[in-house]
């Protein structure tokens, strides 16, 4: 992470602040300004050097967008951005990733991991155990005022199962304590899967890790579908990264649980999950910019604390800035869908709306785009809109598609509805997960919109009869 940050302020894609109040919510505002004025893809990487939180000022620093510029798609892959324009940068690092997986029978190649001398790993320099630790010194922030506190919102979350081997996931972990840590993977999450398998194993506890300021690979790999799990099929991330970036991925064992992490992290959180005790977390401001409900939620107890002298900590503004680097996941949705819908030309999806997908296809017969459409939706367990345009249509460029839609699709008969497979509610934040039907669409187009519906049948009806609004006050975070 510190090469990369490096690399940007070189650059000029780095901007530094001496202190921020976070009390005041000074970063969070700083980041919404920069995307006001340079967009989603075009705001810089911010490091902060010291940070207020809870009236005190704790040393960071901390970083925050820095895999969100369209530089960073390439720069983190090791290729030169292309200098033209920020989309021709993304197709660049896209079509790079393409090819080294097609290279490999559809797969990104994988390079095994190395354990190297314990002396050697940085993130050994500090070790902290029992009643040393305490993550409240640290500079985690709370970064909406209607979040429930503050939260570590980029960790990898090591979680393990005998037969689906060791996961890598990046969920939502709320700050309860000195040693105490809100773990909540989404319902249907390869890591709630695992820990919801324990439990019904009759396993009393589950050994959980997390780990803070991984290298951008490492990072994108663990909060995104590129290594492509299929089942309970055992997938090395690690090694996926080590292919994505080219070397190996330097490994040392935790102190007391049994996982490889990465060797030069920020910081390694190990602890214990006690299974049948689960504890209310949450509100949360999530990715698509609305307040999330709070919910009940595993915790661990943190065992112990290994970090480099100095940690650098790395915050997400979630839904404020664009998250982590997108092509490796959609290039690898890109072969995914190619096997069944064999016509894909291109597939995008928009940064702060990733539940509306756009696909372009050669088409050659009527009917053709809303089969893929649906083809598509069946097996992407996100998808909320599909939307299939004819292959002379640029997907990333918003415009365009939307030009050919107003002037080339009608809703009868380019449109369909279909139920959602059940795996992941595509909803607003706050919805039921009944609420899972979708539209498909194509431009010549069959397009439509998601039939998300309210929790209550008859909204207005029930507002009326002085019924209550089933989500937080402070409802949206843009």
């Amino acid at each position: 992470m510190r090469e990369m940050i490096a690399t940007l302020d070189a650059r000029g894609r780095l901007l530094r602040i001496d202190r921020v109040d976070q009390d005041a919510y000074e970063g969070t505002a700083l980041m919404y300004r920069l995307v006001e004025k340079h967009g989603l893809e075009g705001a810089p990487a911010l490091l902060f050097d010291e940070v207020k939180i809870d009236g005190k000022w704790i040393k960071g620093p901390v970083v925050g967008n820095y895999l969100g510029h369209w530089d960073t798609e390439c720069l983190a892959l090791g290729l030169e951005p292309d200098a033209t324009s920020g989309p021709a940068t993304f197709r660049k690092a896209r079509a790079h990733l393409i090819d080294i997986a097609q290279k490999n029978g559809g797969r990104y190649p994988e390079i095994p991991p190395v354990l190297i001398p314990r002396e050697q790993a940085l993130c050994k320099e500090v070790i902290l155990r029992g009643d040393e630790i305490d993550l409240t010194r640290f500079p985690i922030m709370q970064v909406n005022p209607g979040d429930g506190g503050r939260y570590i919102n980029t960790a990898s979350v090591y979680t393990v199962d005998p037969k689906a081997g060791v996961n890598l996931g990046t969920y939502r972990c709320q700050l309860k304590g000195p040693r105490k840590v809100a773990v909540s993977p989404g319902a249907g999450q390869t890591g709630w899967k695992m820990l919801m398998a324990a439990r019904k194993r009759g396993e009393k506890t589950a050994a959980v890790t997390l780990i803070l300021g991984q290298d951008p690979i490492v990072y994108v790999v663990s909060g995104s579908r590129a290594a492509n799990r299929q089942g309970d099929k055992p997938v090395d991330e690690l090694a996926v990264a080590g292919g994505l970036r080219g070397r190996p991925v330097e490994i040392i064992k935790c102190e007391t649980n049994d996982f490889l992490v990465p060797a030069h992290v920020e910081m390694v959180i190990e602890g214990e999950i006690l299974l049948n005790d689960l504890e209310r977390e949450g509100p949360y401001g999530e990715g698509l910019g609305y307040q999330g409900a709070g919910e009940n939620a595993f915790w661990m107890t943190v065992t112990t604390v290994t970090h480099r002298r100095n940690p650098w900590f790395h915050n997400s503004f979630t839904g404020v800035d664009r998250g982590p680097m997108k092509s490796p996941g959609v290039a690898s949705s890109y072969l995914f869908a190619k096997k069944f819908v064999p016509e894909i030309v291109d597939f995008h999806y928009l940064g702060n709306a990733n539940n509306i997908f756009f696909i372009s296809i050669d088409k050659t017969k009527p009917g053709q785009g809303i089969a893929a459409g649906e083809k598509l939706g069946k097996f992407n367990p996100v998808a909320k809109v599909v939307i299939v345009v004819d292959k002379d249509v640029d997907l990333m460029n918003l415009p365009q598609v939307m030009a050919a839609i107003s002037s080339r699709w009608q809703p009868s008969p380019a449109a369909a509805r279909g139920r959602r497979p059940g795996k992941f509610p595509a909803n607003q934040p706050g919805d039921p997960d009944h609420a899972r039907t979708r539209r498909l669409c194509t431009r010549r187009c069959e397009v439509g919109r998601a039939d998300c519906r309210h929790p209550v049948a008859d909204f207005t009806a029930a507002c009326e009869r002085g019924g209550t609004v089933p989500w937080p006050p402070v409802a949206k975070t843009r």
